[in-house]
């Protein structure tokens, strides 16, 4: 005899089906984003696509979904068997649940695979980036079939679980509290255990196995024999297969089939050698012919041998100063660079690699040379991130030269390494007569507004800091920028006898090769370029102008589809949106005022706009949190895991809280949502100060910072059950709400991933980004202000 799925006992394979939800959802979210970052080479615009796509399609997820419960509800399905009433429907509400975890199974792998073939879908040409306009329509085929399930499960969640505890709102917050609790388990599972160990492939298998497993202890549950025969007809086979790759190993032939795919879409002349994921980034090693090329996240680093482009580099460099004995080296090393650098009478260079594993795969490839210059005593190797390095070195260290040697600022985490306040934290680290060398792409006969914009942004930003900067021409500008008058120049006699005097035998390099890098004719008319450019904004950790400038040059040089939006957005003000958010207020206040709206009605709209400002906080300030732990402490990749986590963690308290006072004597809800919006426009506006003054640079502060994380998960955490709870005063579904309310969560975190990732942040920086997050929801708490006073004027 079946056990009714409303007995207690049941419960317990239910909630672990719920937490493995959330499991789920946040593990495909992070394999997704390691995937696609991969395919559109680090660039972390795509971040802001694919957390938008996600949350959109778990909006419409939830959305259909409560569709579906109003229908059930509507036309119960245990109307054709009164003998059984109420045990027919929730038994078909289960059914349901379970094809939907068995379907989110299917999903993962499927989705995974098809990035991995993305650029012979969309048909992108080798060596050519994916076009901005191609990531956009690709982006939701791709990661909203998962998260559309995501938030289709959600009330069939709660329907489920009816009565699981005294009242229906409670029902809701506790389905929500789990999901939570899953997603941090999920998040830290994978970061801190399955990452650094296994592949994408053996991670989805070991996690369908689980889910798997669970889900034939909740098919027992089921009463009907029809939806119980095809659950264990699919998740048996389905099981049967993932144990087989795991325990077979034919998981990791899977693995290198598709990671073959992938390389070959990008290099089909490059034989694949090696693929392997770091905590940090995908890394691959590829050959062609006698030399290694190295890839991080699909991007090209450097190769090795390679000693005829950076031989040259480093005797420049080193010229570029009149006796240099210490250097900093930030970014790639080998291939020739060092080896060279330590021709000259160097007393020390301090090389600075983040990724420990990126050194250890390419050992065993590199050439005697290397492997003697990386071992040479005068050689300090530190596997730190560069930015943190350079604010952890102030007060150790000085150098003669310091030379950032990384990728341009295609990435908000490479521009890092271009900003304002990253050339001050150099020049800090610079004797009175040290030189900062850095270099940007460019072009080389024509300057046109793109590309100007794009490497002046760069001169502006470091003329603000050095009175002393000179640019080589050229597809790439090399940037030599000193605080001391007659040190960096372009003058080709003195750099000449600055190389004639160290007396230097090398093959790879003569007194010639500087009249290539600075000839005359073209140093005068790049430096006229860049000076006329007088009105460009400085590059900041705040407002990271650059970034946007090179998805200009993305956009053009993949076909340049969205070069009139992208402009249109760079002219975007601050007082565009907040007048934006002003005029919807006063359109809302005059519908409510002029026209007769009932008090049910009100509730109801103010609560999903309510949870829907919310979500556009949550996103917004974990996005702008994110971003800022980078600047500040530059090792954000490292703990990516933990802040996701620290935000899931607020939301697990916040939510547990809310539901508990759910619980104790009625209260006016709309006047506690009203408080919690209240809080979340204080803190928004206290964020803002608290990234402008907080001395970070003092012990503790990161954990400081880390609860800084924790508060806006608790705030989003503690509106959930109490918006619920308001729209359940117009007696709707639980199962009906609980869909609604999670659409509007996800709509909001829609519209604040995609506007905040991509517009608002880059644009207009951190400050007006977090005046118009408070705006947002100043509008949610003002609406709730009069919604109370109206209940306290109708009640008199």
């Amino acid at each position: 005899m079946t056990m009714p799925v409303s007995h207690k006992k049941t419960w317990y394979p239910l909630i672990a089906a719920i937490v493995l939800i959330g499991a789920q959802a946040t593990m495909a979210q992070v394999l997704l984003v390691r995937e696609l970052l991969v395919v559109f080479y680090g660039n972390e615009l795509c971040l802001g696509v694919i957390f938008g796509t996600w949350l959109m399609g778990v909006a419409i997820g939830a959305g259909i979904g409560s569709s579906v419960i109003r229908r059930f509800a509507k036309n119960p399905p245990e109307a054709d068997d009164p003998s059984r009433a109420g045990v027919v429907g929730l038994e078909k509400r289960l059914a349901i649940f379970l094809f939907l975890v068995l379907a989110l199974c299917f999903a993962l792998p499927m989705q995974v695979a098809v990035i991995r073939l993305l650029r012979y879908i969309v048909h992108v040409p080798y060596g050519q980036h994916i076009s901005i306009l191609s990531l956009l329509w690709s982006s939701p085929l791709i990661i909203m079939p998962f998260s559309f399930i995501i938030g289709f499960i959600f009330p069939f969640s709660v329907q489920v679980f009816r009565g699981f505890t005294r009242g229906a709102a409670t029902d809701i917050g506790t389905v929500y509290v789990l999901e939570s609790l899953g997603s941090l388990i999920g998040g830290s599972l994978f970061t801190f255990v399955l990452a650094p160990r296994v592949a994408s492939f053996e991670t989805m298998a070991i996690l369908n196995a689980v889910v798997l497993v669970n889900l034939l202890l909740v098919v027992s549950l089921i009463g009907r024999a029809s939806p119980r025969r095809a659950l264990l007809g699919l998740s048996i086979p389905f099981l049967t297969v993932s144990l087989w790759l795991i325990f077979s190993g034919e998981v990791k032939e899977v693995e290198e089939f598709f990671v073959g795919k992938r390389w070959q879409s990008f290099n089909p002349t490059i034989k694949l050698i090696e693929s392997v994921d770091s905590k940090y980034q995908n890394i691959v090693i590829g050959k062609e012919e006698d030399q290694y090329s190295v890839y991080g996240n699909g991007q090209y680093t450097f190769a090795f041998p390679n000693l005829y482009e950076y031989g040259p580099m480093a005797h420049l460099v080193l010229s570029e100063h009149p006796l240099p004995r210490r250097v900093l080296l930030i970014g790639a090393g080998i291939g020739g660079l060092i080896s060279e650098m330590l021709r000259y009478p160097l007393e020390e260079l301090h090389y600075v690699e983040l990724d420990p594993k990126l050194l250890e795969v390419a050992e065993k490839y590199l050439p005697e040379e290397d492997r003697v210059s990386l071992a040479d005593k005068r050689v300090k190797i530190f596997h730190l991130d560069g930015r943190y390095f350079v604010k952890k070195a102030k007060g150790r260290y000085k150098y003669d030269v310091v030379f950032l040697n990384v990728p341009d600022p295609s990435t908000a985490s490479l521009n890092r390494f271009y900003t304002l306040e990253f050339f001050r934290e150099a020049q800090a680290l610079l004797e009175h007569d040290g030189v900062l060398v850095t270099s940007i792409s460019s072009a080389v006969t024509y300057i046109g507004e793109v590309v100007g914009n794009y490497t002046g942004s760069i001169y502006r930003t470091l003329r603000e800091v050095f009175p002393y900067v000179v640019v080589t021409p050229g597809q790439t500008n090399h940037y030599f920028a000193s605080s001391s008058p007659d040190i960096v120049t372009t003058d080709l006699d003195t750099l000449i006898n600055r190389y004639k005097l160290r007396n230097i035998q090398t093959k790879y390099f003569t007194e010639y090769h500087f009249v290539t890098f600075l000839e005359p004719r073209k140093v005068r008319f790049l430096e006229g370029e860049l000076k006329r450019r007088k009105n460009l904004p400085q590059n900041t950790d705040s407002r990271p102008v650059t970034y946007y400038f090179n998805l200009l040059l993305w956009d053009q040089f993949s076909g340049g589809q969205l070069q009139g939006l992208l402009r249109w957005m760079g002219r975007a003000k601050p007082w565009f949106f907040l007048g934006a958010v002003g005029l919807f207020l006063v359109v809302r206040l005059a519908v409510a005022n002029l026209l007769p709206l009932s008090l049910d009605r009100q509730r109801k709209f103010n609560s999903l706009f309510a949870i829907a400002t919310t979500g556009f906080a949550g996103i917004a300030l974990e996005i702008i949190l994110i971003f800022s732990f980078q600047n500040i402490y530059g090792y954000v990749y490292e703990r990516i895991g933990l802040i996701v986590a620290l935000f899931m963690l607020g939301l697990a308290i916040g939510g547990y809280i809310s539901s508990a006072l759910l619980l104790r004597k009625e209260r006016d809800w709309s006047r506690v949502l009203m408080y919690i919006v209240g809080g979340i426009v204080l803190y928004t506006l206290a964020l803002m100060l608290i990234l402008r003054w907080f001395p970070f640079h003092w012990m503790g502060s990161e954990a400081f910072f880390m609860m800084l994380i924790v508060v806006p998960g608790i705030l989003t955490g503690l509106e959930f059950p109490i918006a619920s709870r308001i729209y359940l005063e117009a007696k709707v579904d639980s199962g009906v709400t609980a869909g609604l309310m999670d659409c509007a969560d996800h709509i909001g975190a829609f519209a604040g991933a995609i506007l905040t990732g991509i517009v608002m942040v880059p644009i207009l920086g951190i400050d007006y980004t977090c005046l118009v997050i408070a705006a947002l929801n100043g509008a949610s708490l003002i609406l709730l202000i009069t919604l109370v006073f109206k209940k306290k004027n109708l009640y008199k």
